[in-house]
């Protein structure tokens, strides 16, 4: 089974009420470029692995994800679903109906943010 994971909400944590996040530390990375990366447990890069699923990136962090997200978690380089469209505006393709070119692999589970975005 396929994993569509985004970052941003189901790693970094995004709107609680009193905006309390998180701080974790992890393995060295350029937090200076990632000022919200501490708010990423690194304990869940197990917990992802653990699920037995083929995890595949569908973020806007496209190569950024495995550039610094999956040494943060202990994660492997993983798939990242291409964007549709240019630009940082452009939705990742996991984002339709289906993920265009990888349903065709077997079952997908997307965890991400607002479908509305």
């Amino acid at each position: 089974m396929l994993l569509f994971l985004d970052v941003d909400g189901p790693l970094i944590p995004f709107g609680a009420a009193d905006h309390a996040y998180p701080v974790h530390d992890g393995p060295p990375v350029p937090v200076v470029e990632h000022p919200l990366l501490t708010r990423v447990d690194p304990a869940l890069g197990h917990r992802l692995a653990a699920l037995g699923c083929e995890l595949v990136w569908a973020t806007t962090w496209m190569d950024e994800a495995n550039a610094v997200l999956a040494p943060w978690l202990g994660l492997p380089t993983l798939p990242v679903v291409r964007r549709a469209g240019r630009g940082r505006t452009a939705r990742p393709a996991a984002l339709e109906d289906p993920p265009a070119g990888h349903l065709g692999r077997g079952t997908g589970l997307r965890v991400g943010g607002r479908r509305d975005r």
